[in-house]
């Protein structure tokens, strides 16, 4: 069986063509919006100035036919005419008609521009050819045969199909073909047909240079029609194309801030369960803190007064007086206990106060109650606060100065203020032992230090601690103000 009717053969041509299909839609696909437009419009263009520049080459070579015709017609009214109208009372021309007619053909002017001539009568019957092989021989009558008789002048160029045609294809020549009808002179009656061929090399030439310019003019019509809309359409698609890529960029920024969204609202999540903790926690510490000091104070005292009669204080007096002095002390330690828990967990008012007043307010209240002496440096000027800020700031001094004054004895505390303009940086630090590999990390255990980090991040600041052995310890907490 041959290739061409195998199926197989047949399938794996449908796959590759299927297969070169879609990678040419891929490829047409990828490109851009200004190069798909230039292809089809080529396509469009072209095809439109190819039909439109056919059709006026076919105008210009029928108008030019045309004018060559009418003049060659009146060329032949004038000298051929009056020598066949023999034909409108006969068949055949006289000898003397046939000989004016040779002559005629023979002259130097006429003879040079037709190559060959032919007088048909209406039946189809040749009555004069200067080939006189041809003379009484009928042929068929063709359409412009036809036409001619019915009172048309009939051009054709380059038209030599017929059977009469035999010799004149022979000449290998561009020859123009003109059917003109000739008339009796007193009736105007058609009494026959005067073919003649006409030379049309000069006119082979005008018309390819008259094709020539049209088809130069149409493409550059094409041309220019095609740079002009392919430039709006380029910068049409410049512009789509640097509007998607600003798109594509603020869609990058947006999903990069939507990631960054999320993890401070998962930063706030953990800080509100830490804070959480950190709550439940400081209300343990401050029920074993009451536990242990002013309500074990306040017991004693209710033993003791249990222990205080009317008897004892007749029997034995300064036995009673000792009891109540002791009443009297446990009191003042249950109360100075109240008041120095008091004066830890309450803050002092702060709206009034700028930060450098809070904070300075923050390093006397530590130096006064721990009798240690606390280094502080502020820049020249620090910018307004709000609030949420300021008590923040006065607590993590606070209890940064208690951490220094616990763990490092209140060697070297110090406290230092910086402001670059745009963050707000505070240093607590001290002198002390530091940190080992085996000590705890303030920021995990207990409720001091963890706490106040939660409280820094919940206002968006950051707190950080740096500690090695025996080179101290140093707090950080740092706000951004630049949005304040």
């Amino acid at each position: 069986m041959p290739e061409a009717h195998n199926p197989r053969s047949l399938s794996a041509g449908l796959r590759r063509l299927r297969t070169f299909l879609l990678s040419l839609s891929s490829h047409w696909q990828s490109c851009r919006l200004a190069t798909q437009f230039t292809v089809v419009a080529a396509i469009v263009i072209g095809i439109t100035m190819l039909v439109l520049g056919s059709w006026v080459a076919s105008r210009i070579e029928s108008g030019v036919v045309t004018n060559t015709a009418a003049a060659a017609v009146l060329y032949m009214d004038r000298f051929i005419e009056p020598h066949v109208q023999a034909l409108a009372h006969g068949d055949t021309l006289p000898a003397a008609s046939r000989q004016a007619l040779a002559d005629l053909i023979t002259t130097r002017g006429f003879g040079q521009q037709i190559a060959a001539i032919k007088i048909w009568r209406p039946d189809g019957t040749i009555a004069y050819s200067n080939r006189e092989t041809l003379i009484g021989m009928k042929m068929p009558l063709n359409d412009s045969l036809k036409k001619a008789l019915g009172g048309a002048v009939v051009p054709e160029f380059n038209h030599l199909e017929d059977e009469e045609n035999v010799e004149e294809r022979g000449l290998e020549v561009p020859l123009l073909e003109i059917y003109a009808p000739i008339r009796e002179t007193n009736t105007g009656r058609i009494i026959g047909v005067a073919e003649f061929y006409q030379l049309g090399t000069a006119l082979e030439r005008e018309l390819s240079w008259a094709q020539l310019q049209s088809a130069m003019m149409v493409t550059a019509l094409a041309l220019l029609m095609l740079a002009a809309l392919s430039s709006i359409v380029g910068r049409g698609s410049r512009t789509i194309v640097q509007q998607q890529e600003a798109l594509n960029a603020r869609i990058a920024d947006l999903s990069q801030s939507l990631a960054l969204n999320k993890e401070l609202r998962q930063r706030v999540a953990d800080a509100n369960r830490r804070t959480a903790e950190s709550n439940e926690q400081f209300l343990r510490r401050v029920s074993a803190e009451l536990h242990d000091g002013p309500v074990q104070l306040i017991g004693l005292v209710l033993l003791r007064l249990d222990g205080i009669n009317p008897q004892t204080r007749e029997t034995d007096p300064a036995r009673a007086k000792d009891t109540l002095e002791v009443i009297r002390g446990a009191l003042q330690d249950a109360l100075a206990e109240i008041r120095g828990l008091s004066n830890g967990f309450a803050l002092p008012e702060l709206g009034n106060l700028t930060l450098e007043d809070a904070l300075e307010l923050a390093i006397t209240n530590h130096e006064r109650r721990s009798g240690t002496f606390v280094s502080f440096s502020l820049p020249e000027a620090l910018p307004p606060v709000a609030i949420s800020i300021k008590a923040c700031a006065y607590r993590f001094v606070q209890e940064g100065l208690n951490n220094a004054f616990r763990h490092a004895g209140g060697v070297g505390q110090s406290v230092a203020v910086n402001w670059d303009g745009k963050r707000l940086t505070i240093d607590v630090g001290d002198k002390g032992p530091g940190l080992s590999d085996a000590s705890p990390c303030p920021l995990k255990g207990g409720i001091g230090l963890s706490g106040m980090r939660d409280r820094i991040e919940s206002l968006g600041g950051v707190m950080t601690i740096e500690a090695a052995d025996g080179q101290g310890t140093r707090l950080q907490a740092s706000f951004s103000l630049s949005d304040s």
